[in-house]
């Protein structure tokens, strides 16, 4: 089985970091796994709700969690879920009504961040790759 641990999650968000920086919505990550060897199941970005409504009044953001339940909402999930059983990710956001993007992941950390990057970055219309 192929490795997903904490140095392929590291890498992966070496690409896609500077994604969710771009997007200018305030993303923030959750920490990785402590250990760099600890199997990774999922990593996490969280965006400022009202930010990611003023840059994208098209994703239906508010409409979807509904007008009288939106001063609640804390923040805006992209999620990349890794089955590395299936040598798989599935990537889950908000926004838009899109549903979960499978990805093919090798455990080929650059390669794999490359192709989580780029999804994030088409969905969030940001220009892939990153100018330097």
């Amino acid at each position: 089985m192929t490795t997903f641990d904490g140095r392929w999650a590291a890498t992966v968000c070496a690409y896609c970091d500077p994604v969710f920086e771009a997007a200018n919505v305030g993303f923030v990550r959750h920490a990785l796994p402590a250990q760099p060897d600890d199997p990774v199941a999922a990593i996490l970005w969280e965006a400022d709700p009202s930010k990611f409504a003023e840059s994208y009044p098209d994703s239906g953001i508010v409409e979807s969690y509904g007008e009288q339940y939106w001063d609640d909402v804390s923040c805006i999930d992209y999620w990349v879920y890794v089955e590395a059983e299936e040598n798989l990710c599935r990537l889950s956001v908000e926004g838009w009504n899109l549903h979960e993007v499978l990805v093919r992941a090798g455990g080929q950390s650059d390669f794999d961040g490359m192709a989580i990057a780029s999804v994030f970055a088409r969905i969030l219309g940001i220009r892939w790759p990153l100018p330097d």
